[in-house]
């Protein structure tokens, strides 16, 4: 590795610690390279060399049960992907300082429809979060983190700079235990295949998602015919609090990363 790109990666890891970023993760954008045609680091950035995920966990006590529970995850999560994406913006720009590119991957919106018109984000967060080792896949098909669990919240970025492999924390990453059945049995649309740790995304948005300003009969119609022109109405209408998601049991319940496995800031 270069002089070069160990200088990027020292300058993402301050920026990440002055940001109170306490997990990430950085890999060679090769690792995706099995992902389906435009969800690939190299459809976003041609010469893509390397990736860097990292995530903010929501508190814990956001997730209890409490009259207005739906309210507080909705404005959380609204305020932690502001959190992730100007991060992500952030350091796609120290990055270019440096004469290399950088695309960032934001944390929900904007997103597109996928060959099923399913809806999906231009690079799958998940599966940069393994690639860069800073999580599992668990049966929820959501991604665990060693101390935070499920409620580890996303983002990312994809650049040509050709950097050292890197991850925080630098820890095991057992799987859920085979017999856990706890988010399959919550869900109310049956969404989770827990052996497969895949989520049905249309059916969970389904009954989970409220988008009160998108016409849905127009979002359909477009879908079938122009999803490119679908993708653009959903983000316009549903972006930041203009959505409300009244479901969060498959995290809230789910008791892996209980433990506490001492400090968690980048160092």
């Amino acid at each position: 590795m270069d002089a070069k790109g160990n200088a990027i990666a020292a300058s993402i890891r301050g920026i990440a610690q002055a940001e109170d970023i306490p997990v990430m993760g950085i890999a060679p954008a090769a690792t995706l390279a099995g992902e389906p045609p435009g969800r690939r680091p190299e459809d976003l950035l041609p010469r893509a060399r390397s990736l860097v995920s990292f995530g903010l966990p929501v508190p814990r006590g956001v997730y209890g049960e409490t009259s207005h529970s739906a309210e507080t995850i909705w404005r959380s999560q609204n305020l932690y992907y502001r959190r992730l994406d100007t991060v992500a913006v952030l350091l796609s720009a120290l990055i270019e300082d440096s004469g290399e590119q950088a695309v960032p991957i934001f944390g929900c919106f904007p997103m597109g429809l996928n060959e099923k018109g399913e809806v999906m984000g231009y690079l799958n967060l998940i599966r940069m979060g393994e690639a860069a080792g800073i999580g599992t896949r668990g049966r929820n098909g959501l991604l665990l983190h060693p101390r935070y669990g499920s409620r580890l919240m996303l983002g990312g970025l994809v650049t040509t700079a050709s950097l050292p492999a890197f991850r925080h924390y630098d820890t095991d990453l057992p799987d859920c235990p085979a017999e856990c059945r706890i988010c399959e049995d919550a869900c109310a649309v049956d969404a989770i295949s827990p052996d497969e740790k895949r989520v049905d995304i249309m059916r969970c948005l389904g009954h989970t998602a409220r988008m009160p300003l998108m016409p849905k009969l127009r979002f359909l119609l477009l879908r079938s015919v122009r999803s490119g022109a679908a993708a653009r109405l959903m983000n316009l209408t549903a972006m930041d609090e203009h959505t409300l998601h009244v479901c969060s049991k498959c995290v809230a319940l789910c008791p892996y990363g209980e433990e506490d496995r001492g400090p968690s800031r980048l160092n």
